[in-house]
């Protein structure tokens, strides 16, 4: 059906095109023998350039239009081009030869017949050429979407494998801080069940989404850091500056509680070794720091709490997060989003 649409396409513009030449040659009149020659000239050339569209599928069958779209395509030109110049050579010779009974070597020499043939031949690629570049077009479109697609569906599924990674590594840390406390205190591990269930509930209510804004990440985290004063006996200290201006930012849920782990997880918590963490915020970025005790020998398994926040970050924003270790300081740096 395409490949006939587009033989009338051309059949109709070669029937105008014959026209055309006649009246500049310095015809100004038309007998109905002239008008139907001229239509059966207009039927015969544009109906065999319009094959070329079955040469076009012939030749694009046998090549790799997927993984070689470039050489698909101009192979497909230079064919093209072979078989327009060839077919409109031949039928104009064969055509002045039978109809108008020129002698072939009168034909070839005659420049006002090679002139028509050489603009023949540019009307014919130009009109395959748009024809082409349309059907190109539409599979490049069609391709570019396919593919952003995918990738989105990547990404989204990447996020929610990442985001199903928190749970397990909040429980698992908590439920070994309780167990501790309580063979150590039992009111403090009473304390401490009573702030967990109020931290969990907020985890239960925000890990499905994928921003929240920075004020209840914030008040998560003072939340979070007084549970742990309750492990670690308060020999730390947290610091938040104040969000005044920052109220229509986004950040991903959970992150600070990751971070937060983070560095009672990497350093000794003590009276003599005190954690002082501050959270503040630095051009669109919010920074977490604290000074660094001695280091703790930790199994590589518990990296995923960094790694989780990195590729979270990979998947929802432009910017990376930042790592800052130094021999005193470690600090992360992560992107506030702008509210839409």
């Amino acid at each position: 059906m395409k490949h006939f649409k587009n033989m009338l396409i051309v059949l109709a513009v070669s029937i105008a095109i014959t026209f055309i030449f006649s009246l500049s040659t310095g015809t100004t009149s038309f007998s109905l023998r002239h008008f139907i020659v001229n239509v059966i000239y207009g039927v015969v050339i544009g109906g065999s350039i319009g094959l070329s569209g079955f040469v076009s599928h012939f030749v694009v069958s046998r090549l790799d239009v997927e993984s070689k779209p470039l050489r698909t395509y101009v192979v497909l030109l230079i064919a093209i081009f072979a078989y327009i110049t060839f077919d409109v050579f031949a039928v104009n010779a064969l055509w002045y030869r039978y109809v108008y009974n020129m002698p072939f070597e009168r034909i070839f020499a005659s420049t006002g017949i090679l002139i028509t043939s050489i603009i023949t031949i540019f009307i014919g690629l130009i009109i395959f050429f748009i024809i082409l570049s349309k059907i190109y077009m539409k599979k490049f479109i069609t391709a570019q979407k396919e593919t952003q697609q995918a990738i989105k569906e990547a990404d989204l599924a990447r996020f929610e494998t990442l985001k199903a990674q928190i749970n397990p590594h909040f429980l698992f840390n908590s439920l070994n801080a309780l167990s501790t406390l309580i063979h150590i205190d039992t009111n403090k591990a009473d304390e401490f069940v009573s702030k967990l269930s109020g931290i969990y509930r907020y985890v239960l209510n925000h890990q499905d989404a994928d921003l929240v804004p920075i004020e209840k990440e914030l008040a998560f985290a003072e939340d979070f850091a007084d549970l742990q004063s309750i492990r670690f006996n308060q020999n730390f200290t947290l610091t938040i500056q104040n969000i005044e201006g920052r109220e229509n930012t986004m950040i991903i849920p959970l992150s600070l509680q990751l971070l937060l782990e983070n560095v009672f997880k990497h350093n000794i918590v003590s009276q003599n070794k005190k954690v002082h963490i501050s959270i503040s915020f630095e051009d669109n970025y919010l920074v977490v720091s604290n000074n660094k005790t001695m280091t703790k020998e930790v199994n590589a398994s518990y990296a995923v709490g960094l790694s989780n926040i990195t590729n979270r970050y990979a998947v929802v924003s432009d910017r990376q997060c930042v790592i800052e270790d130094t021999k005193e300081y470690f600090t992360v740096k992560i992107p506030l989003i702008d509210a839409d």
